[in-house]
Parts: C-alpha cells; sequence; structure tokens
C-alpha cells in the first residue's frame, strides 16, 4: 500500500513547471535541498524516475510524463475535497470553467448573477482550455463548463446558450482586408471552429506576431504596439485607446456552450442554477 503525501504532487508539478529546483523552492516557500527530497521521495515510492537531469536542463522521463494527468486528478480532487468539506452545512460549491477569453467576453458577470439569486452558494471559478474542460467534466471536478465549440462527449450535455460577434480590428485607422500582415497580427483564441474559419479566410497568417489566450491581452498589444485582431463587437468600444473595423474584412461569430455531466440533475438547486446561467447569459 502506497503512502502518499500530497505535497509530493504539488512539487512534482512545480517541478515540471519551472524546470529549475530553486524555482520550485522560491514558488513553494521551501529549500532546494526540501524539493531535492521530496521528488527523491516520490521517485523512491513509485520505483521509477520522474525526471532527467542534466546540469541546468532538467527533462520528464516517460514515466514523468504519464504521471502528470494522474497528479492533476489527485490534486484537483483533494482540493474540491477539502473545500467542499469546510462549507458550511446548509452551502454547496459550484464550481465553473471556461476559456479565459470567454469569461473576459461573456460571464464575468454569472457568479454574481449566482449570488443574488441562490442563497448560501459558494462558487469557483477556473479558467481552463476546452480539452481541459471536458476532461475534467467528465472526472465530475467541475460542475459546468463553458466552451466555444459542441461537445460529442456522449456521457455530457451540450446546450448552445449565446453567441459572440467578432469583427477584424486594428490600432491603425483607414486600414482594409489587404493591408494586413503576419507581423502585425494578433491571433485570440476563439476556440478550434474559428481556427478553421480563420485559415480559410487568412490563409498567409500562419506566424502571428502574438498567440493571446485572452482578448485582453491582444487589446493591450494593440493599444502598446499595434496591429490587427478580432475581436468581441461589444466590447471594443470600451477600449481607452481607439480601434478600427477593418474594411472588407468578414466577420465571424462564435456560439457559446454549456456543458455539464449528465448525473449533475441530481444535484440540489440544479434548476435554479441552470436558470441563472441561461438568463445571465441570453
Amino acid at each position: 500500500m502506497y503512502n502518499l503525501d500530497i505535497s509530493l504532487l504539488r512539487t512534482f508539478l512545480e517541478v515540471n513547471k519551472t524546470r529549475h529546483f530553486g524555482k520550485t523552492a522560491e514558488n513553494l516557500y521551501l529549500t532546494q535541498s526540501a524539493v531535492s527530497a521530496r521528488i527523491k521521495q516520490l521517485e523512491d515510492l513509485l520505483g521509477v524516475p520522474l525526471f532527467r537531469r542534466f546540469r541546468n536542463n532538467i527533462q520528464l522521463t516517460p514515466q514523468g510524463e504519464r504521471l502528470i494527468h494522474h497528479a492533476e486528478q489527485i490534486l484537483n480532487a483533494w482540493t474540491q475535497a477539502v473545500q467542499e468539506v469546510s462549507l458550511p452545512e446548509s452551502s454547496s460549491q459550484l464550481v465553473l470553467g471556461a476559456p479565459q477569453s470567454l469569461w473576459e467576453a461573456k460571464l464575468s458577470i454569472l457568479p454574481i448573477r449566482l449570488f443574488e439569486a441562490i442563497e448560501d452558494i459558494h462558487t469557483r471559478t477556473e479558467s481552463l482550455d476546452t480539452k481541459t474542460i471536458l476532461r475534467r467534466l467528465q472526472e465530475r471536478t467541475i460542475d459546468f463548463g463553458f466552451i466555444f465549440d459542441h461537445s460529442k462527449v456522449d456521457e455530457l450535455v451540450t446546450e448552445q446558450l449565446t453567441s459572440i460577434d467578432l469583427r477584424l480590428y486594428s490600432s491603425f485607422n483607414d486600414k482594409s482586408f489587404a493591408d494586413i500582415e503576419e507581423n502585425q497580427y494578433v491571433m485570440v483564441d476563439w476556440g478550434q471552429s474559428f481556427s478553421a474559419l480563420h485559415a480559410k479566410h487568412l490563409p498567409h497568417i500562419r506566424s502571428p506576431k502574438l498567440h493571446a489566450s485572452d482578448w485582453l491581452m491582444a487589446v493591450e498589444y494593440l493599444n502598446q504596439i499595434g496591429g490587427y485582431a478580432f475581436l468581441p463587437t461589444s466590447l471594443v468600444e470600451c477600449n481607452e485607446y481607439p480601434l478600427y473595423p477593418v474594411k472588407e474584412a468578414p466577420s465571424m461569430q462564435r456560439e457559446v456552450y454549456l456543458c455539464y455531466h449528465t448525473s449533475l440533475s441530481r444535484l440540489d438547486d440544479f434548476s435554479d442554477i441552470l436558470a441563472v446561467i441561461k438568463a445571465s447569459l441570453n
């Protein structure tokens, strides 16, 4: 029987993230020798090496690669368990996951609407990519996921909620679609379907100057340096600096989908929560 200390997995994931024992020690408020000892303890526990160390170069072994997913799953489940056990008896915690660009474009008001409508609800929001959202929904470590592309996973319910209108904007006035250059373009993550449409309309943009996980980062880049990006039409008008629609550029629409596990209907207040989500986004 393995006697696993959660801190060993947390240290393992941090070393994988930083690829540096010293930086891991700083981030976890440990000594570097303590980090080394924890990794050695985990390797001894599993009976396999997890990292290859070549002076300043730390790489995962194949066994370490396989451990990442399981370590993340265990830590997520443990975190959720601690939070749920710590809640008052009459309370429940709702875990919501969405890409960062979607939180900023559509979902920021949702936790407030939930607090207003449902008594004693506790909510945790997480910024995740679509692949992780679908996996976490299947693992039931998040309750509701919001994504840009329709899910085909059998055990998940997927409903279209709303849409986001996107238009190509530039920090330069009086520009046309033909003026776009690759070294001035910012590619925002609006989902896989958007990427396919993007490749169709802008086939010459293969290596954008910046890949941005959220549209606010793209706006900041355009404000400070200048360039082009597809941005939400409803939010660009709030920007501090003027951004201009690019002439002759195609407009695009991104559907927003709600996903949840089929078993979630047994959750307390499920109908009320679902109604608040739909009302907030329609």
